[in-house]
């Protein structure tokens, strides 16, 4: 598989830029976040992301934020439960998650042979 690198913002956002709002606010906790939103803005230019360092590359889609903040999440918006700034961690690696790669390229929808070793979930 060719190696996929999807560049920041490219999924319809500006990619980790505060809102006018946010970045002019006086507030303490508004300059906190704002500096964690620059911060990650900073750490993910240019990168892929892993969650929990799972081994998953995830293509970058940055996300609405508290305080009108933007920060890194993955492409394919898997769940990231209990969510905190440093569950995500930046990568040079290719994505390999394939819903990622069919969001970013725009390949067809997956195909039974696409998904073949994934486990049936039985819901009840």
């Amino acid at each position: 598989m060719p190696e996929v690198f999807v560049p920041v913002g490219v999924l319809g956002h500006a990619g980790g830029m505060s809102t006018p709002a946010a970045s002019t606010s006086s507030d303490p906790l508004s300059a906190v976040l704002g500096a964690v939103a620059r911060h990650a803005a900073t750490q993910f230019r240019d990168r892929n992301l892993v969650v929990r360092k799972r081994g998953t590359v995830h293509a970058v889609a940055w996300t609405r934020w508290m305080g009108g903040h933007e920060l890194p999440a993955p492409a394919c918006h898997v769940g990231v439960a209990g969510w905190a700034v440093e569950d995500v961690h930046p990568t040079r690696d290719p994505v390999t998650c394939k819903l990622c790669l069919r969001r970013t390229t725009g390949a067809p929808p997956a195909t039974d042979a696409d998904t073949a070793g994934q486990l049936a979930l039985e819901l009840s």
